[in-house]
């Protein structure tokens, strides 16, 4: 835009951010920037409307001015309808020089506040989220076996999905979940919890609740899935949408999932870092999915594009890492032996715990590190 219209900047990000518009001014520069918590990427581009240039880097996201100018407006929009990501939108306008050195002066401190306050909350994110107190998972010092959380999926009143040669869900996957809780023990390497160890129905937010009161480190949901094409065939990992995490604070607060803050932080930065700790509980949540993945294909069929996003009520825990796993299709021939066969579940079951040790022998080298 240009030519005294208002000039506006819409970013898309996968997750909230609070950014304010900040003006800074040096000898010859003027830019508009906008600190960003959750942003770990870089990239550059050019701009327009007397916008020259913009550059993202960790942490901070800028834009070169042509003119001084102002921000007149920002909106920070939720996902809605067919719009998955967040939205922040700025509006610029003209503004003389004079108006805009002192808005900057103000500004410069505005930020050099802001982001020493972002600095001390990743430092304390980053000591909780790899040592000293975990907001999930064991503190330093503490029991030396991993906790893992395996949720049977459906059960009692809830059968799930029906197999073409008979069989129900709900007993292939309570089946899986004790074959892989035997399997992991086994090892010695593990704390093992089930949700469900029996034929009964268990609520969904209390089989987060249950994980997160266990101190889950990972939450594993087992399930088989269901095609109108008896051709599909090949298991999926799922972990969180962008939609689905519209929906973790909100169900946080119903269900009193707080996350652990260390003690003495201050209360201005809880917000900050409990955002830091959503973020990183999504990204570990992705590595476990990408891990298990190649581990399953040894085992049996996967499916093309394997590894899925979306919003199962299991997968909202703010602060455990978690995946719904949907061992093969049980209107498929094929996938419903063998899920139902021994040789089957023992194979997938493997490839499960396989996945399990690559993952916690990273995340022990990455506590080790710091």
């Amino acid at each position: 835009m240009g030519d005294g219209a208002p000039t506006r900047i819409t970013i898309w990000t996968d997750v909230a951010e609070t950014a304010d518009g900040l003006l800074t001014e040096l000898p010859g520069e003027r830019r508009v920037v906008l600190p960003l918590a959750q942003n770990g990427y870089s990239a550059a581009g050019e701009g327009n409307g007397g916008v020259e240039a913009w550059s993202l880097e960790p942490g901070r996201l800028e834009f070169v001015l042509d003119r001084p100018m102002a921000v007149t407006r920002m909106l920070r929009l939720p996902p809605t309808g067919k719009e998955r990501a967040y939205r922040v939108i700025l509006d610029l306008d003209t503004i003389s020089p004079a108006r805009y050195t002192v808005s900057a002066r103000r500004d410069v401190k505005k930020l050099a506040k802001l982001e020493t306050e972002m600095a001390e909350a990743r430092a304390r994110a980053s000591k909780q989220l790899a040592g000293g107190k975990l907001p999930y998972g064991r503190a330093l010092g503490g029991p030396s076996r991993h906790v893992v959380v395996i949720d049977a999926g459906h059960g009692g009143k809830d059968p799930g999905a029906m197999a073409l040669a008979g069989g129900k869900e709900k007993d292939i996957t309570l089946k899986a979940a004790l074959a892989l809780r035997d399997v992991l023990e086994k090892s010695g390497k593990y704390d093992v919890r089930l949700t469900r160890d029996t034929d009964i129905y268990v609520e969904h937010e209390d089989r987060v609740t249950l994980a997160r009161k266990w101190g889950a480190e990972l939450f594993i949901s087992l399930h088989a899935d269901a095609a109108g094409s008896a051709s599909v065939s090949g298991a999926s990992v799922y972990t969180i949408s962008a939609r689905g995490e519209t929906r973790i604070d909100r169900e946080a607060t119903k269900n009193d999932w707080k996350i652990a803050i260390e003690d003495g932080t201050p209360e201005q930065l809880n917000g900050l870092l409990e955002d830091l700790v959503k973020r990183e509980t999504k990204t570990r949540s992705a590595e476990f999915a990408e891990l298990l993945l190649p581990q399953l294909q040894k085992a049996a069929p996967v499916l093309r594009n394997t590894h899925r996003n979306a919003g199962f009520y299991v997968l909202l825990a703010p602060d455990v890492p978690a995946v719904l796993l949907e061992l093969g299709f049980l209107t498929n021939e094929a996938d419903a032996k063998r899920l139902q066969s021994d040789k089957g579940r023992k194979a997938a079951v493997e490839a499960i715990a396989g996945a399990i040790d690559i993952y916690f022998t990273q995340q022990d080298r990455r506590l080790a590190a710091n």
